[in-house]
């Protein structure tokens, strides 16, 4: 589905078109449903968070400003949505403590918890584009596409942010770069 096609599903779903949100929900359903297992990992889980954004979506579409970025839009609330779920179940932990687990004898942490403290490293951008590439597969020049940023710029961010989280892996999170 291209952009232009899901801008104009968005559009005739804020004009309340029961239609376009069926059209909009059986194009769309699998990619996200498979994003957010990926960040979450558990399917249950994943067809909650998915039906949340949804309805989000539905919810927001009036406010949607087209700028012909409406997957991004989408994957976005997707990702809101995860990262909403996942702040209910596994409250902050410093990373002193998840290092201890890390390195001791007891069972250990659970892995989302780790991989969501690494990526507060990164900023907004860094990180959409982070789990974009790494976590959904998309190339590099896909992402630039879909968030309609330049190719470059995509591809700085991305190096950028691996150089980030191979710093903060070696310094045992030690490291702040905001």
């Amino acid at each position: 589905m291209t952009n232009h096609e899901t801008d104009t599903l968005l559009k005739r779903i804020g004009t309340g078109d029961v239609n376009a949100i069926t059209e909009l929900y059986d194009k769309m359903r699998t990619p996200i449903y498979f994003y957010i297992l990926q960040l979450l990992g558990n399917e249950a889980d994943a067809e909650d968070v998915m039906q949340e954004t949804f309805v989000s979506v539905i919810k927001y579409s009036r406010k949607y400003k087209s700028k012909g970025k409406a997957a991004a839009w989408i994957y976005t609330i997707a990702k809101n949505k995860t990262l909403d779920f996942l702040r209910k179940q596994h409250p902050t932990v410093p990373i002193d403590f998840v290092a201890e687990e890390l390195f001791s004898d007891s069972p250990p942490v659970d892995e989302e918890l780790i991989y969501l403290q690494m990526l507060e490293c990164l900023n907004d951008k860094e990180r959409d584009i982070v789990i974009l590439r790494i976590i959904c597969g998309f190339t590099l020049t896909e992402i630039a596409r879909e968030k309609n940023l330049p190719k470059g710029s995509v591809f700085w961010s991305y190096n950028n942010a691996m150089k980030k989280l191979k710093k903060y892996l070696k310094e045992d999170g030690e490291f702040d770069v905001r």
